[in-house]
């Protein structure tokens, strides 16, 4: 269900309602490779990336980081300005975690996992600049490799999943999906988490957002994880929604 949101200028609202480690999901209009995404998936949804910092406008951070998993396969830190200022070209979406165990120690516990969730991501982050003409031809290359993995999917079926190491580095593995990203680093914070201080294994089965992960969760699994996978998921809860320039508040499932 929407209800009508109001208050200040829709970019600045939209700016103040983030907090670390939400789900932006982004609908790209007019662009060939989100529509070839949305349709591979059947969902309205095409990217998803990671809230790294709040916007603090007390501080003149107006606008908050992002961590943006590229389809040329870097992974760098933004503003979700870039977002937010260009709505006739994107329709975004807010998903919160909100699991009980998540937020039931207290607002301090839950700032911590969120810090974790935020620096596994930003621990991704490549600063060392490339050209741009390089970042187009990886680009190109991804998107192509991504294609035929998913003609020969349809085709032929799916192959066994390749044997990744959990030490990987995902600036070094550029075939992983970026809704792929975000479940990797959900996963493997929330993880630490759960060893650091010796709680029950089951409760991972938590920031698991892909349906396709069975009893055996492997790196591959987590990796390939879509946008698509992200909205369906019951564990992460709709918060805000801007679509053609409105912004509405959500409550339940969209």
């Amino acid at each position: 269900m929407l209800t009508n949101y109001s208050g200040q200028s829709l970019e600045q609202t939209a700016a103040l309602m983030l907090r670390p480690a939400d789900i932006l999901l982004i609908h790209t209009k007019n662009s060939l490779w989100g529509r070839l995404v949305r349709w591979s998936t059947r969902c309205y949804w095409n990217h998803a990336l990671i809230v790294y910092a709040a916007a603090n406008p007390e501080q003149g951070n107006e606008s908050p980081l992002v961590i943006d998993a590229k389809t040329s396969g870097s992974i760098a830190l933004g503003h979700a300005s870039f977002y937010l200022e260009q709505l006739h070209k994107y329709d975004i979406a807010v998903k919160r975690f909100d699991a009980d165990w998540f937020q039931q120690e207290s607002a301090t516990n839950e700032r911590d996992i969120r810090s974790r969730i935020c620096n596994l991501a930003v621990n991704e982050v490549e600063f060392k600049l490339g050209s741009k003409l390089g970042e187009i031809v990886d680009q190109l290359l991804r998107q192509a490799t991504l294609i035929l993995r998913l003609l020969r999917r349809k085709l032929f079926g799916p192959r066994p999943s390749p044997q990744l190491p959990w030490n990987l580095r995902l600036i070094d593995f550029k075939a992983f999906t970026c809704g792929g990203f975000v479940q990797w680093c959900y996963y493997k914070a929330a993880s630490q988490i759960v060893k650091e201080r010796g709680l029950d294994k089951s409760m991972l089965r938590d920031v698991l957002f892909n349906p396709r992960i069975n009893n055996k969760v492997t790196p591959f699994e987590l990796l390939t994880t879509t946008p698509a996978d992200l909205a369906n998921c019951r564990q992460l809860s709709w918060k805000y929604i801007i679509k053609d320039g409105r912004l509405a508040e959500c409550s339940g499932q969209y």
